[in-house]
């Protein structure tokens, strides 16, 4: 979807409808939308469900000793609203997002906070992986050995640092530049066939379960 504020709208309202009421078979068409338009990334949406259902069967468990019914129910609830949600959102980098949350005036102050902490978090990140690099390059292997905790320490010691030290970065060039609490972001309107598609399909999905209930 190129229209990153129906693409938070949609997801948050097939979210709602299949969290919050009762299972449909319907409820699967926007799901059969979303991933015949993403078919050639399935084989990268499959594992990372599959690596959240690690979790989520610890809870489906738990369930399962009072309703068995019920932690079905709730296994596939789950799986279908992070199926659509990773496969809507599988190419966003996050700052889509943002401008999706700009485009439906959220508050400067929350799309400003969301904006600073995907930064941070992508920089560590980058930080991270350079220094896996760095220490597979040296031929690092842990073990249980106190050069193994040093050296985790010293890792864990300079993610803070430099942390700290961009934090303070940016906060001085934000500064230089004379922000005023607000961001200003390049918000695109176009709606593709793709949105109409997949808005259509949720839209279809919420006008039957309404009409059922009514």
């Amino acid at each position: 979807m190129q229209n990153d504020a129906l693409k938070l709208l949609v997801a948050l309202s097939y979210s709602f409808f299949v969290a919050f009421s009762s299972l449909e078979y319907f409820y699967s068409l926007p799901l059969l939308v979303v991933l015949w338009l993403h078919k050639k990334e399935c084989h990268k949406i499959i594992p990372k469900v599959l690596l959240l259902n690690f979790f989520i069967l610890f809870l489906v468990l738990f369930v399962a000793f009072q309703n068995q019914t019920m932690a079905i129910e709730l296994l596939i609830r789950t799986n279908m609203i992070l199926l659509f949600t990773i496969t809507l959102f599988f190419n966003s980098k996050g700052y889509d997002i943002i401008r999706g949350l700009d485009a439906l005036k959220i508050s400067p102050i929350f799309i400003t906070v969301f904006y600073f902490t995907l930064t941070m978090i992508q920089f560590l990140r980058a930080e991270v992986l350079q220094m896996k690099t760095t220490l597979k390059a040296r031929s690092f292997q842990a073990k249980t050995s106190l050069f193994t905790y040093q050296t985790f320490g010293n890792v864990f010691a300079m993610m803070l640092i430099k942390a700290l030290k961009k934090s303070q970065e940016l906060h001085c060039t934000m500064k230089s530049r004379g922000f005023n609490g607000k961001i200003p972001l390049l918000t695109s309107n176009t709606v593709s066939w793709e949105d109409i598609l997949i808005c259509g399909t949720v839209f279809f999905m919420i006008i039957v379960k309404v009409w059922m209930v009514v």
